[in-house]
C-alpha cells in the first residue's frame, strides 16, 4: 500500500520558491497582527487563503483556513501559533524549499546523507562513508535547480491553431479555471534575489545565520534561458498557480485519492485515511511534462481536465 507520484518539473524552481517565501511573510503579518478574539481574511499576492481566528483565550483557530497543509496549520495553544508556511514543492505540499527537496533526495534516493542534516563524521546507512555531502555541496545543488530556465510558450503560426488557442484561453477563464491557476503572481521587493538558505527551512537544513548567505539574481541574462524580467519593479511569474493545496477528487471513493496522508504520523488514524487535497499544478511547463495528475496515471490533458472532479 503506497502513494503513486509523477516527478513534477523543475523548471522556473527559483521564482515558484520565492513567490512563496512572499506570500509566507504577507500571511505571517497578518497572523501577528491579530489579536485575541479578532479573525482576519488571511491572503497573499491576491489569493485567498481562508479565514484564521484566536479565541478571547488566545488560542488559534484554523478550522477556516484554506489552501495549506497539516503542518502549517497546527497549533498547541496561545503561544504556539500556526506558521502559516506555504511549501511550493511536492504534489502534497510537503516541501519548503529546494534546499529541503534536495536533501530529502539524497537521502532518500541516493543513499547520500548531508552533515547538515545528519552531523559531522558520521555514517547514517552504514555504507563505510561518512560526511558525503557538504554545505557547499547541497547548495550549489539547490543554486542549480533555483538558475535553471522558466517554460517559454510557443503557439504554432498557423491561423487554426491561433484561434484554438485564443478560444481555449477565453474558456479557461470563463469556467473559473483560472481562479486556482492563477496565470501570473507578483515578485515584488528584489524578492527575484533568491538566496541560500530560505529563512524557513525546517530543522535539518541549513538555517539563516550558520553559513554565509548566498544570493543570485534570478533575471540574470547569464543564467539559462528564457529569464524573466523586472517591470516597474515587478516580476511577474506566468506559472499558473496560486500555491494552494486544493481537493480535486469527488469523494472518498474516487480513484484519484491517494490510500496514504503524508502530512501525518504512520500508522494514524489521519494518516491512513488517506487524502485528496493536491498543490495546483504549475501549467507553465505542462506540454513538457506528462504523464499527468499527482499520480501519473493520465497520457493526455483530457484526461486529467476530465478527472478535476471535486
Amino acid at each position: 500500500l503506497a502513494n503513486e507520484r509523477a516527478t513534477l518539473g523543475m523548471f522556473g524552481s527559483g521564482y515558484i520558491e520565492m513567490l512563496a517565501r512572499q506570500m509566507t511573510s504577507e500571511l505571517q503579518d497578518q497572523r501577528d497582527n491579530l489579536a485575541a478574539g479578532q479573525s482576519v481574511a488571511l491572503s497573499a499576492k491576491g489569493v485567498d487563503f481562508g479565514t484564521l481566528s484566536r479565541e478571547p483565550n488566545g488560542t488559534w483557530d484554523t478550522t477556516a483556513v484554506e489552501g495549506l497543509p497539516p503542518p502549517s496549520v497546527a497549533s498547541s495553544g496561545a503561544n504556539d501559533p500556526p506558521n502559516l508556511i506555504i511549501r511550493p514543492f511536492h504534489q502534497a505540499g510537503a516541501v519548503v524549499s529546494l534546499r529541503q527537496f534536495t536533501n530529502n533526495a539524497f537521502n532518500h534516493h541516493h543513499g547520500m546523507q548531508s552533515t547538515e542534516r545528519f552531523g559531522y563524521g558520521t555514517d547514517p546507512d552504514g555504507d563505510g562513508h561518512a560526511d558525503e555531502l557538504s554545505v557547499a555541496d547541497v547548495t550549489a545543488a539547490s543554486l542549480f535547480q533555483a538558475a535553471m530556465a522558466v517554460p517559454g510558450r510557443v503557439i504554432p503560426d498557423h491561423p487554426e491553431i491561433e484561434a484554438a488557442v485564443a478560444l481555449g484561453e477565453q474558456r479557461f477563464e470563463e469556467i473559473g479555471c483560472t481562479d486556482c491557476h492563477v496565470p501570473a503572481l507578483p515578485l515584488d521587493d528584489n524578492g527575484w534575489v533568491y538566496s541560500e538558505p530560505n529563512p524557513f527551512n525546517p530543522a535539518g537544513n541549513l538555517q539563516v545565520g550558520e553559513e554565509e548567505t548566498y544570493e543570485m539574481d534570478l533575471n540574470d541574462k547569464k543564467l539559462p534561458k528564457p529569464r524573466l524580467k523586472k517591470k516597474n519593479g515587478v516580476t511577474w511569474v506566468p506559472a499558473f498557480t496560486d500555491l494552494k493545496l486544493h481537493d480535486i477528487t469527488s469523494g472518498p471513493d474516487d480513484p484519484n485519492r491517494e490510500a496514504l496522508n503524508m502530512h501525518h504520523p504512520g500508522g494514524s488514524d489521519e494518516f491512513v485515511a488517506g487524502n485528496s487535497e493536491f498543490l495546483t499544478r504549475k501549467l507553465w511547463g505542462a506540454a513538457n511534462e506528462m504523464p499527468y495528475f499527482h499520480h501519473g496515471r493520465f497520457a493526455t490533458m483530457r484526461q486529467a481536465v476530465l478527472a478535476h472532479a471535486g
